[in-house]
């Protein structure tokens, strides 16, 4: 038999941390998209239009990008979360167990 340890508390604190990471990703990216290249064009003028709009596409991809870490760091937070609630609850129910055959034994 192999012998397993975790310290569910520690699990459970990274994934409250990146539930955290997760909330302040979705602010950068708001923040992100509210500086919108379209901002740019008055100033750069009829001869910056190509760089507005090579600008705008790459704008759209960094906020895109933002966006999806915020959700892979959501989604890294409740599978923390959730596993060490299974650790936690599995090593209880088996340590219930093991007591429970003590006592008959």
């Amino acid at each position: 038999m192999s012998k397993m340890s975790a310290d569910t508390e520690g699990i459970a604190a990274y994934g409250a941390t990146a539930g955290v990471m997760a909330g302040e990703m979705a602010g950068v990216a708001a923040g992100a998209a509210a500086a919108a290249p379209a901002l740019l064009g008055p100033i750069m003028g009829l001869i910056g239009g190509d760089f507005v709009a090579a600008y705008s596409a790459a704008h759209a991809g960094h906020v895109a990008s933002i966006a999806q870490l915020s959700a892979v760091l959501s989604s890294m937070g409740g599978a923390a979360a959730g596993a060490a609630t299974v650790l936690t609850e599995t090593d209880l129910t088996n340590a219930a167990a093991l007591r429970g055959a003590e006592l008959d034994g």
